[in-house]
């Protein structure tokens, strides 16, 4: 109810008589009389709730994220996510195929920095309350870099074509301001909800996935939709001699391009175009391979490159099939493919229709902005903050829950399961 009125006090003062009855029926009928039982038979004071936020929600954190977590898989699972029935095109797939991530960092509760801060004027000390969690952050990419003075937190959603039937699936607190330390909570998210969500083929992100990231979801077997890093420069990649044809091929936004010369003695880099995306799934990890079409005077010919995974020592060996020697590992060569060759090219029209399902979680983003009064977090500590924002997405998953309920044929069975802890 926080995440509603916008303050504790606000909605403690909602629990008027009639309410509290109505929130006690309501547990009584999902939870059991025993449970209905355990409230008292007047809503809570504010000083009570302080004392439960600190003495028993926060110290069962763990325990109530990890049933959170469990209850969103059924939930998304039931609503219709994630289906493995349907055909699941790598090129081109389905919204809610994806899952799609972001951090974001709510302003800190004050704007005090230090505890005691001297007025320069009169030289008194000021005593000021400021947020033990706090720090600095930046936000907005490596182009429009902001700070923002908050905690981080990353979420990770998915959703069908209804706006309001969006799933929360995760929420993590980001305890580093870097990029690498989002993207390492993400994709430990990512391979968490892969192995529960079978039907999930891959993830949509921004340019906090570098290559090594996208090596790690890549070798599980997920898509990854995300727009190169800002650093990332064109490069060799391998040169071809089909007779006496000489095609030069290096790493250009992302996937395969010919050098052209031109008559002026510069070169130009010419998309290689990509015939399919081929996923091949191993034992311990999948392989991904664009399978190119290179133009000749007298024809064309068909030319494999493996993308989206840095080969290493560790991998299966290949070998040139026109010479037989094997084909030195990526690192090896000190080439990162992962960084360099994506599986969905950014240049290329199915990134520009897929990658724009991650400005979804912005809208997240700002729900939870308008959630709190003055758009600044409540809690104070990074323990209440915790169970402010599991309170934010259960919110969030009870009304996308109650939508589906409503949108759903006449005559279905109710096969939904709402995420309360």
């Amino acid at each position: 109810m926080m995440t509603v009125t916008g303050s504790k006090r606000s909605a403690l003062g909602t629990l008027s008589p009639k309410p509290w009855r109505s929130l006690r029926s309501a547990v009584r009928r999902h939870a059991g009389r025993r449970a209905a039982i355990l409230l008292p038979a007047e809503a809570p004071s504010r000083h009570q709730y302080l004392y439960a936020e600190n003495k028993l929600l926060a110290r069962g954190f763990d325990l109530l994220q990890e049933r959170f977590e469990a209850r969103t898989v059924q939930q998304a699972l039931a609503q219709g996510l994630f289906p493995t029935d349907i055909p699941r095109n790598r090129a081109r797939p389905e919204r809610r195929q994806l899952l799609a991530g972001d951090a974001t960092v709510p302003k800190a509760p004050s704007r005090a920095e230090r505890a005691e801060i001297e007025d320069t004027t009169t030289g008194e000390i000021r005593t000021h309350r400021v947020d033990p969690a706090a720090r600095l952050y930046h936000e907005n990419g490596e182009d429009k870099k902001t700070v923002v003075r908050g905690t981080k937190w990353f979420f990770a959603s998915a959703r069908d074509d209804g706006y309001r039937q969006r799933v929360i699936l995760a929420v993590q607190h980001v305890a580093g301001g870097e990029y690498e330390d989002e993207a390492a909570i993400a994709v430990r998210s990512f391979a968490r909800l892969h192995a529960q969500l079978p039907g999930a083929m891959g993830v949509v992100y921004d340019g906090a996935f570098r290559g090594v990231h996208r090596d790690t979801l890549g070798r599980r077997g997920l898509l990854v939709i995300n727009k190169r890093h800002g650093s990332v420069k064109p490069r060799a990649c391998v040169l071809l001699r089909p007779g006496r044809r000489r095609h030069d091929l290096g790493c250009d936004q992302g996937r395969i391009a010919e050098r052209i010369l031109l008559d002026d003695g510069t070169s130009h880099p010419w998309p290689v175009p990509v015939i399919r995306l081929e996923h091949r799934e191993g034992v311990s990890k999948s392989r991904w391979y664009h399978l190119l079409r290179i133009d000749r005077r007298h024809g064309s010919h068909t030319h494999r490159v493996p993308v989206g995974i840095t080969s290493t020592p560790a991998d299966r060996a290949r070998y040139d099939p026109s010479t037989g020697k094997r084909i030195p590992r990526d690192t090896e060569r000190g080439f990162h493919r992962a960084e360099y060759l994506q599986q969905i090219p950014e240049a290329t029209r199915a990134h520009r229709l897929v990658h724009p399902y991650r400005s979804d979680v912005e809208s997240l983003h700002n729900q939870l902005d308008q959630s709190m009064w003055n758009k600044r977090m409540i809690s104070h500590g990074l323990d209440r903050q915790k169970i402010f924002m599991l309170g934010f997405v259960l919110a969030r998953n009870a009304t996308s829950h109650q939508v589906h309920l409503e949108r759903r044929p006449q005559g279905a069975s109710e096969t939904a399961v709402p995420s309360g802890v």
